[in-house]
C-alpha cells in the first residue's frame, strides 16, 4: 500500500490547508493545562509547536500531547462546525471511500478476527465507537455474519448512514453512552483516540461498554512510530486541531491498565511509515539511500519496524 492510494496528494492537502486556517481560529488564552494525558505524569518537557499548538513529551512513559489543550466543549464545536472537518466528511472521504474499503478496513477487519483466533479470544457482540459510514462493520459482518454489530456515532449525517445500512447506532459521543453500559463482548475504536480531549475518559468509557471478560480493540497514530520521530512537526499526521494524543507503547499499555483492562496486547502493524518519510520534503538523505537500494530494501525496512513495534499505526487490544 502507498499513502496515495488513501490520502491523494492535492486534496489532503486542501484538508491540512483548512486545518491550519481552523487552527489559528482558537483562542488559545482559553487552552487548559494538563499532566501526561496517558500516564499522569507531571514530568514533561515541551517538543516542538505546530500551527500555534505546543507539544509536550512524557519523560517517563514517552508519548506526545498538545499541552496546553483546548477545552472538550471548543473540541466538540470544532469537529460540528469546521471548514476542515465539514471538508474530511463531504469531500474527502467520499472520494477515497471504496479504496479504504479494500486496503484499509477489509485487511484490518481480516487482521482482528486472525488476531483474536491467536490468543482464543470469541464475540457474539461488538458495538464501533466513532464508527463513521461503517465500513469497518460491514468488513466484520462479512467476516462473521451472525454476530451483533452496533456503532456509536455522534455525527448526524454519519449516523444516519450506519442507520440506512440496518446498523443499530447510539448517536452520541462515547463519553455519554452510558445507557448501552456492560452490553457488548467486544468494542473497538478505530483513529479516534488521537482526537479526544480526555484519552482516559475516553478508553474508561470503551471499558464501560463492554459486559465481564469482553475486549476492547484501540487503533490510534503512536509516537513510537519511524515517521512521526523523524518528521515531528513536520509530520502531516502531527496536525492540530485534529491530532493532539500520540501515545508510546508504554503510555498506551499504563492508560488501559489505568482503567482497568488486562492483559493488554499491542503491536505496530503499520505499513506506511517508510513511504510517508520518502514523500515528504525532508527526508533524511539516508532514507533516499536505502531506496536507490530497491523495493526490497524499503520492504524490510518497514518489516522491522513492525516487527519491533516501531511503526506510527499502533493497536491495542485489553481484556476486562
Amino acid at each position: 500500500m502507498k499513502e496515495s492510494e488513501i490520502r491523494p496528494k492535492e486534496l489532503f492537502k486542501k484538508y491540512l490547508d483548512l486545518s491550519l486556517k481552523d487552527a489559528e481560529e482558537f483562542d488559545k488564552d482559553k487552552f487548559f493545562t494538563t499532566d501526561c494525558v496517558f500516564c499522569g505524569s507531571k514530568n514533561t518537557r515541551n517538543t516542538f509547536v505546530k500551527h500555534g499548538f505546543n507539544y509536550q513529551e512524557c519523560n517517563d512513559c514517552g508519548s506526545l500531547f498538545c499541552n496546553p489543550r483546548p477545552s472538550e466543549t471548543d473540541l466538540s464545536g470544532f469537529y460540528s462546525t469546521s471548514a476542515s472537518a465539514k471538508f474530511w466528511f463531504d469531500s474527502f472521504l467520499p472520494k477515497v471511500e471504496e479504496s479504504r474499503r479494500i486496503k484499509m478496513f477489509a485487511p484490518k477487519a481480516k487482521m482482528l478476527i486472525d488476531k483474536l483466533a491467536e490468543h482464543h479470544i470469541t464475540f457474539n457482540s461488538l458495538c464501533d465507537c466513532g464508527a463513521g459510514s461503517g465500513i469497518f462493520l460491514e468488513e466484520l459482518r462479512k467476516l462473521g455474519p451472525t454476530k451483533k454489530y452496533s456503532a456509536i456515532e455522534p455525527g448526524e449525517v454519519s449516523a444516519q448512514i450506519l442507520k440506512n445500512k440496518g446498523i443499530i447506532v447510539l448517536d452520541k459521543t462515547v463519553e455519554n453512552s452510558q445507557e448501552w453500559a456492560g452490553q457488548f463482548d467486544a468494542v473497538t475504536s478505530l483513529e479516534v483516540l488521537e482526537h479526544v480531549y480526555s484519552p482516559h475518559n475516553f478508553v474508561k468509557s470503551l471499558y464501560n461498554l463492554l459486559s465481564d471478560n469482553g475486549f476492547c480493540l484501540v487503533t490510534t497514530l503512536c509516537y513510537d512510530g519511524f515517521d512521526i520521530q523523524i518528521l515531528k512537526e513536520n509530520s502531516n499526521s502531527v496536525s492540530p486541531p485534529h491530532h493532539l494524543n500520540f501515545p508510546s507503547v508504554k503510555g498506551i499499555e499504563l492508560l488501559l491498565q489505568s482503567v482497568g483492562f488486562s492483559n493488554t496486547i499491542v503491536f505496530t502493524p503499520g505499513k506506511l511509515d517508510v513511504d510517508i518519510v520518502l514523500n515528504s520534503d525532508t527526508c533524511p538523505d539516508f532514507l533516499r539511500t536505502i531506496d536507490k537500494r530497491g523495493e526490497g530494501a524499503i520492504k524490510n525496512l518497514q518489516k522491522y519496524l513492525v516487527e519491533f513495534n516501531l511503526s506510527s499505526h499502533l493497536w491495542v487490544i485489553g481484556v476486562k
